[in-house]
C-alpha cells in the first residue's frame, strides 16, 4: 500500500529578547526570526496531528492527533 502522510507538529521553547522601547516587539520578533535569528530547537511538542493521503484510490483521512 503506498501513503503519503502529512505530520504536523506545534512546539514551544522560549527566549530572552531585549528590544529598544521605540520598537513594536512583534515586528521585531518576526524580523528576527524571519532572519534566522530567533531558531526553534526541538524544544517541547505541545500538540501533534497527521493526516495519511491513500495514493491509490486518491483518498485523505481527516487530520487525527496522536
Amino acid at each position: 500500500m503506498k501513503i503519503k502522510v502529512n505530520i504536523e507538529e506545534t512546539v514551544v521553547q522560549g527566549f530572552d529578547v531585549d528590544i529598544p522601547d521605540s520598537i513594536d516587539p512583534y515586528d521585531y520578533i518576526a524580523e528576527e526570526y524571519y532572519k534566522g535569528n530567533i531558531v526553534l530547537e526541538s524544544g517541547e511538542c505541545q500538540f501533534r496531528q497527521m493526516e495519511i493521503h491513500f495514493r491509490e484510490d486518491d483518498t485523505w483521512t481527516e487530520w487525527t492527533e496522536f
